[in-house]
């Protein structure tokens, strides 16, 4: 079994073992990967690769917007939706203009929005 085809089985079995309260955490990581391995081919001048990084990181975050629930009425799943447009936008931006400071940026807003995740318990993510 080559390395690739390993840590796609170990992936899939991670996610299918994951409570949705990791799968958030898990997303929010994935999305912070994808922007760290893009900014790193933005210094090597490698603009294909950056691309298929920014896009992976908006894929994620565009996963995690779909997942609200009433963000049109409950104003904290609407402040999370504009929060993740902004991220969204702004990556498209980063990655048209090759601009590292916005990817920081983006960083800077998923490690928070990480964090904050995180010190929210599972089971009151479950009620």
């Amino acid at each position: 079994m080559t390395l690739q085809a390993y840590q796609s089985v170990r992936r899939s079995t991670l996610v299918e073992g994951a409570s949705p309260h990791q799968l958030i955490a898990m997303l929010y990581d994935g999305a912070l990967s994808n922007i760290s391995i893009a900014r790193k081919h933005l210094k090597e001048d490698r603009g294909y690769q950056m691309h298929v990084h920014i896009d992976k990181s908006i894929a994620i975050i565009q996963e995690l917007q779909a997942s609200l629930k009433d963000y049109e009425t409950n104003e904290l799943a609407g402040n999370l939706f504009e929060l993740y447009s902004f991220i969204t936008a702004t990556l498209i931006s980063a990655n048209q203009k090759k601009d590292d400071e916005s990817l920081a940026t983006c960083t800077g807003l998923i490690e928070i929005l990480k964090d904050a995740w995180q010190a929210i318990s599972p089971e009151q993510v479950a009620a």
